[in-house]
């Protein structure tokens, strides 16, 4: 009976797995229905996770993403060229499901439409001109043609494992148009750069400057938006085909390299798009006095200037439906008040909780706990927690203190002097 109520316990939690993953709608936007058949595996890659797709002609004039305030889908797969969005679905209309804390990953390739342009500068990436393509005479895939550089070879990948769990051994296959991100952008970066020797520029035709080249010219674009929402943008529809898949990387010296990586890397950015890697959670924010006016007090009304408190916070790595506690040494806490009057490091335990132990500032007034943690590749930390500080009351000062005691002799001598003076004027005959 034992055995039976475990087995039933399991496939009634594998039920509910199942049951949460069904719960994820990702809408598919086709620029072509042969797209269905000729990138069939990576789109039943996305089904084996437990996606329910619906998959559309991106033209479809049918389409809608919400139904009066109700978001219809979770995620956003677009694979576009050169139509337009069709139906009730407009550029405006998926900025508006990011900001709300949906995913899209978008695939375009040279003939992409203005207003896939438009969508992706409104996400935080520049699409290159139409018609342009990446192009490297040096790291070209010579098994397609001598004569076509723009079948590249890019091994310029992200150093991250939030985004590349494992490395890879062999390059990707990418045929298409280049991409860059602003240098200051605190949300956007490159998952896969272009080779030092690779430009963007019109295919066949002498070039003596390119707008993109080099590290700079961006193959696959990943932005973590400020509400944790992901997108992720991709020059080449070819890169996420069967074909690429299956295809076998030859250097231009016929040396064969082995099958390209483009399963591995699309399915490594498609997982990071739709968070189910480098997602961090914190939880558990706690801080208590440790020695002062309330000691073991946990998350006081306020604190007593001078104080010492221990503040804390768990945070969780969730990768592939599950957690495992986070470990870094990076890790600060400010306390704050206009200006940080503290900050330190957390120091972890190894299971997840981060720890550090501050001497309130004897400043009183409103301060608060600041939390903000941003790595490359990893969702973004921001916690806040406002604790006012006073000064001591009047009955809490000491009786004596050890830097009134110059003041304490003075008052002592004259008083001693004042009866001095009294004795000798009472008890002194004229």
């Amino acid at each position: 009976m034992a055995r039976l109520a475990a087995a039933l316990a399991a496939a009634m939690l594998l039920a509910g797995v199942a049951l949460a993953a069904e719960q994820q709608k990702v809408l598919v936007l086709l620029d072509s229905p042969s797209l269905e058949s000729s990138h069939s595996a990576f789109l039943a890659g996305l089904r084996s996770r437990g996606y329910a797709l619906e998959v559309r002609p991106i033209d479809d004039k049918s389409l809608q993403l919400k139904s009066w305030d109700e978001w219809l889908y979770d995620k956003l797969v677009i694979l576009g060229s050169s139509k337009a969005l069709g139906g009730a679905i407009d550029a405006a209309q998926v900025v508006q499901f990011v900001d709300e804390g949906r995913d899209v990953l978008l695939a375009v390739d040279s003939d992409v439409s203005e207003e896939l342009r438009s969508l992706a500068q409104d996400l935080g990436v520049d699409i290159d001109s139409r018609g342009n393509a990446v192009i490297d005479h040096f790291g070209y895939d010579s098994h397609v043609g001598a004569q076509d550089h723009a079948a590249v070879l890019a091994d310029n990948f992200v150093k991250s494992a939030a985004v590349l769990p494992k490395a890879l051994s062999t390059p990707v296959l990418f045929r298409g148009i280049g991409l860059s991100v602003a240098a200051e952008s605190e949300t956007a970066f490159l998952a896969l750069a272009g080779s030092p020797t690779a430009y963007c520029g019109k295919p066949g035709a002498a070039m003596t400057d390119a707008k993109l080249a080099g590290p700079e010219l961006g193959l696959v674009a990943l932005v973590q938006m400020r509400n944790n929402a992901r997108v992720a943008v991709a020059g080449s529809l070819h890169m996420f085909s069967d074909a690429a898949f299956q295809a076998e990387a030859t250097a231009r010296n016929d040396r064969v390299l082995g099958r390209a990586s483009n399963e591995a890397f699309c399915t490594a950015i498609s997982k990071w798009a739709f968070q189910e890697q480098g997602v961090l959670r914190a939880s558990q924010l706690s801080h208590r006095v440790l020695a002062g006016a309330h000691p073991g007090a946990v998350k006081p009304e306020r604190y007593r200037v001078n104080d010492d408190v221990e503040f804390s916070v768990v945070i969780q790595e969730c990768a592939d439906g599950g957690c495992k506690p986070y470990t870094a040494e990076d890790v600060q806490v400010e306390l704050v008040m206009l200006d940080p009057y503290i900050r330190t490091s957390l120091k972890h335990d190894g299971q997840g909780r981060f720890a550090t132990q501050v001497k309130v500032p004897d400043v009183y007034g409103v301060f608060k706990w600041v939390l903000e943690y941003r790595r490359l590749g990893y969702s973004f930390i921001e916690l806040t927690e406002t604790v006012p500080i006073r000064p001591f009351k009047h009955n809490e000062y000491e009786r004596f203190i050890v830097q009134a005691y110059p003041y304490y002799a003075s008052c002592a001598s004259m008083m001693a002097g004042f009866l001095a003076v009294g004795a000798f004027f009472l008890y002194t005959k004229a």
